[in-house]
């Protein structure tokens, strides 16, 4: 789901994530339209043709047939080269509902003029061609006679080619609105995110100043004066990268270092934590600040609350094409062997769960599971690293 969407949006000429990309090409449907319309003029070129071979049948056939079917082909082409502006005329004045009163006479005008037009240059140009063998003014009689005999043959033509450039500018009318409609849905969307990352920011921060308040109070201002060196160091890294809706997991680990940092200065001994994290992942895109809020809510809800204190693993790995992120603690954890995300405390887990879902869909996965004494935070989403990156190979978490 997760490429087919991208593909699909990326076609339309709007990134994954919502950034506008370089203008879309022209659409293949006017390619084939034009080459469909050369076609049928030499087609019917061709048919002129070869109708004239049939009917020859000695020099003198061939002599007399020569002005006709030269004034036929010629014909043929004025109507091939004036189709792309009879096209442009119908996207330049659209019959539209509001419109058609005046549209209507309009075009109908301009058909009339034009095969007036017609069945007077066309004459004239195979005259002009075929050596002037006539007065001018029997040439002009015929392209009258012409006019007067087929000329509502010559009408319905135009229709024709009036009513498929209609339908040319009714595909890109319907084109340019499910092009605008999705770029309204990923700027949505990336508000949306935009809301939700900052949401986390506040949170954070006001866990973090409640840990330097708490170390105040119990007078232990080393560490208190380490905790506010360590978070000015975490907050320039958030600056880094507000506005980025995804980074390196390499950056990710450093603001989640800085952070174990900040909890490692408050609890002391009592954290103690392991990383596991792939060697070959480092390049890894993930959302700014997916690992973060679940090591807070491992320290929070976790850790901290046992009087002894425990461990905190923070794992990376690769599987095929999905990055797969772990946290555990080994604190008192949930009342029950399993359970849902949504019941995860605090406002972290349902902020992560809901950015997965905008940037990956059903392609990500985020779940909380008690797995005997351990508590495990597992994220799933697809494996993918920045267009000049180089994708990582499959590989485990190393030791």
């Amino acid at each position: 789901m997760f490429t087919a969407t991208a593909t699909a949006r990326e076609s339309l000429g709007v990134s994954r994530l919502g950034s506008p990309l370089t203008a879309p090409p022209p659409p293949a449907y006017r390619a084939i339209a034009g080459r469909v319309i050369v076609a049928l003029w030499l087609a019917a070129i061709l048919y002129v043709l070869a109708l004239s071979l049939i009917v020859v049948r000695g020099p003198s056939d061939r002599v007399a047939l020569r002005a006709p079917v030269l004034e036929q082909i010629v014909f043929l082409l004025v109507w091939g080269f004036a189709t792309p502006a009879i096209i442009w005329s119908a996207e330049r004045l659209p019959i539209e509902r509001t419109l058609w009163r005046r549209r209507v006479p309009t075009h109908l005008a301009l058909a009339l003029a034009f095969i007036v037009a017609l069945n007077l240059a066309a004459p004239t140009i195979a005259w002009v061609m075929s050596g002037r063998a006539s007065p001018y003014a029997a040439v002009l009689r015929h392209g009258l006679a012409e006019l007067a005999a087929v000329g509502h043959l010559a009408l319905i033509v135009y229709a024709f080619i009036l009513g498929a450039g209609h339908y040319l500018h009714t595909l890109d009318v319907r084109r340019e609105e499910q092009l605008r409609a999705e770029r309204l849905r990923a700027d949505l969307a990336s508000a949306q995110l935009r809301a939700l990352t900052l949401q986390l920011q506040p949170h954070f921060l006001f866990n973090a100043l409640n840990a330097v308040g708490a170390l105040i109070i119990t007078e232990r201002n080393r560490e208190a004066f380490d905790i506010v060196g360590r978070l000015g160091e975490l907050l320039r890294a958030l600056l880094a990268i507000e506005r980025r809706e995804e980074v390196s997991l390499r950056e990710e680990l450093e603001l989640v270092e800085s952070y174990v940092g900040i909890e490692q200065a408050r609890l002391g001994d009592r954290l103690r934590v392991e990383w596991d994290v792939a060697p070959d992942i480092a390049s890894a895109q993930v959302p700014p600040m997916l690992l973060q809020p679940l090591v807070e809510n491992a320290i929070c809800h976790g850790v901290s609350r046992s009087p002894q204190g425990g461990c905190l693993t923070i794992a990376a790995w690769r599987q095929d094409t999905r990055l797969a992120l772990e946290v555990c603690d080994d604190g008192p954890g949930l009342p029950g062997p399993r359970a849902p995300v949504e019941s995860g405390s605090g406002v972290g887990l349902e902020n992560t769960r809901q950015r997965l879902s905008h940037l990956y869909g059903d392609a990500s996965r985020l779940e909380l599971v008690r797995d005997g004494d351990w508590t495990r935070l597992h994220v799933e989403l697809p494996f993918h690293v920045l267009a000049n990156g180089t994708p990582a190979s499959s590989g485990g978490a190393a030791a």
